[in-house]
């Protein structure tokens, strides 16, 4: 007589549509889930992979298992749909429940020993834990490739030093900046500084949107730093309210060259030398 771990096996690849189409709709529901048709057939597909792949771990050694593991979410589908990974970890295992409930009623459980019981049972454990790690470490690495992209976009957007000519550039600023930004426009410029061997660098702020005083704190060490390194720095765009700013933050423009715009800048700047 075949064992309990291939009779199941069996079953799972005999029953496979079956048991999805149950226990899927039920499982959704249970966990309150609005789902379209297309995710429906989504996860049924997922599931009914993942049943075969329960299948094949009642048959193999576990090692075997671990070193076939696949995730839930293959193709990607639910995570490009904004689903937290929290909710596809609960399908797996509120079906998991659903399907060791199912095995718990089925005649082969019954006539089955308490021990193959417990290793069947833990075959399927196994198997479904397998799926969670990987789509969680695939998530992850999704998010985490997300984040650099965003961060990439954003150093490009923010810190553009655009070359005038050979020993000249300027620094246009958007937007709004929190400390974390400004510290990648000055680690950014810094770099183009001394990559481009700068005499001159125009820091243009028509485009800031809000400002405060570590704002004016931090723009003020840049320039600093930008002197430092030998390179002559001339502020451009400045508003009342900015200059008001820092003046209450006990920062003096005096020591620095301003002009009210870029192009006022340029012309003086390129005829007095």
């Amino acid at each position: 007589m075949d064992s309990l771990n291939q009779r199941l096996a069996q079953y799972f690849e005999d029953n496979q549509t079956k048991l999805v189409s149950e226990l899927l709709p039920a499982t959704l529901d249970q966990l309150e889930i609005d789902y379209t048709d297309q995710e429906l057939t989504y996860h049924f597909d997922m599931l009914s992979l993942l049943l075969d792949r329960v299948a094949r771990s009642l048959l193999q050694h576990p090692e075997e298992t671990n070193a076939a593991e696949i995730g839930y979410d293959t193709n990607n589908y639910l995570y490009s749909q904004g689903v937290l990974l929290k909710q596809t970890v609960d399908v797996l295992c509120v079906f998991r429940l659903s399907l060791m409930k199912h095995m718990r009623k089925s005649d082969m459980i019954k006539e089955a020993k308490v021990e193959e019981g417990f290793l069947v049972t833990e075959e399927v454990v196994t198997a479904f834990d397998a799926a969670i790690r990987a789509t969680t470490d695939n998530y992850n690495k999704l998010k985490e490739q997300e984040h650099e992209k965003i961060e990439k976009d954003l150093n490009e957007v923010s810190t553009p030093v655009v070359l005038i000519d050979e020993f000249q550039a300027v620094l246009p600023l958007v937007g709004e900046f929190s400390p974390d930004r400004f510290e990648v426009v000055k680690d950014h410029t810094l770099h183009k500084v001394k990559e481009y061997n700068l005499r001159l660098l125009f820091i243009d702020f028509s485009g800031i949107a809000t400002f405060d005083d570590v704002f004016i704190h931090d723009l003020f060490n840049l320039t600093k730093t930008i002197k430092l390194l030998g390179t002559r720095t001339v502020l451009t765009g400045i508003r009342t309210e900015m200059a008001m700013a820092a003046i209450d933050s006990e920062i003096s423009f005096k020591e620095l060259e301003t002009y009210n715009d870029l192009k006022q800048a340029l012309l003086s700047v390129n005829q007095n030398g």
